[in-house]
Parts: C-alpha cells; structure tokens; sequence
C-alpha cells in the first residue's frame, strides 16, 4: 500500500523537520513543504497531495486565506490545521470553511496519527 502523500506548511523550518519525521513515523510521505500561505497554494495545485498540514500564523499569506484558496481551487481537499494559536473561535472558522480538523502545537505525536488517519481515511 502506499503511503498517503503531506504538504507541510509552516513558516517555522525548524517545526517542519520535527513534523515531517512525525509524519514519517505515523507512516506519511512528505511531498512538499511551504513556508507562506502562497507558497502552500501553488505547492497544492503541483503536488495535488492526499493531505495539508496547515499552520494557521504565517507570512505573506494566512492559514485560513490559504485554505479558503485550496478550498476554491479543489473542494475535495483535505487539509487538517496546526497551529499553536487555541483560540476556539479560529479553530472553529476554519473548521466552517472545510478544514478536517486541528492540531495543537506542540504536536502529540499519538494526536497526529489518529488525527491525519481519520482525515484520509
């Protein structure tokens, strides 16, 4: 079987390294990476990967405006987000606007594998 495929987006490199072994060890494949909420569009519409792993605080562009723009471009997208930032009513806008799910940094790694799995299953 192969291993569904992540687009990493987080403008911090030093989480990205931690998240993609993360995703490695929870049996994911890293495909790309982006540091900005533009980067992280046209990486999407590149790689079309099976999942985003989306920050929401990022330069350039935002989590949300990022996810609305995967969103519009590809309805079926699965993009579950990460940030540090708990506020129940972000968690909640990106939710409405069609994100999967949400993880809290730091990043649990048992939270991430049922997480991610149930968002690709």
């Amino acid at each position: 079987m192969t291993r569904p495929t992540v687009l990493l987006c987080d403008d911090s490199r030093a989480l990205r390294m931690l998240a993609a072994r993360q995703l490695a060890d929870c049996g994911f494949e890293v495909v790309g990476e982006a540091g900005n909420g533009l980067e992280a569009v046209s990486q999407y519409q590149a790689l079309k990967p099976d999942l985003v792993l989306m920050d929401l605080v990022m330069p350039e562009c935002d989590g949300k405006q990022a996810l609305g723009r995967i969103l519009q471009h590809d309805p079926q997208a699965r993009v579950v987000i990460l940030s540090s930032l708990g506020a129940q009513s972000d968690i909640e806008d990106c939710l409405k606007l069609g994100a999967r799910s949400y993880l809290q940094k730091p990043i649990d790694p048992e939270a991430m594998d049922r997480i991610l799995h149930e968002a690709v299953a």
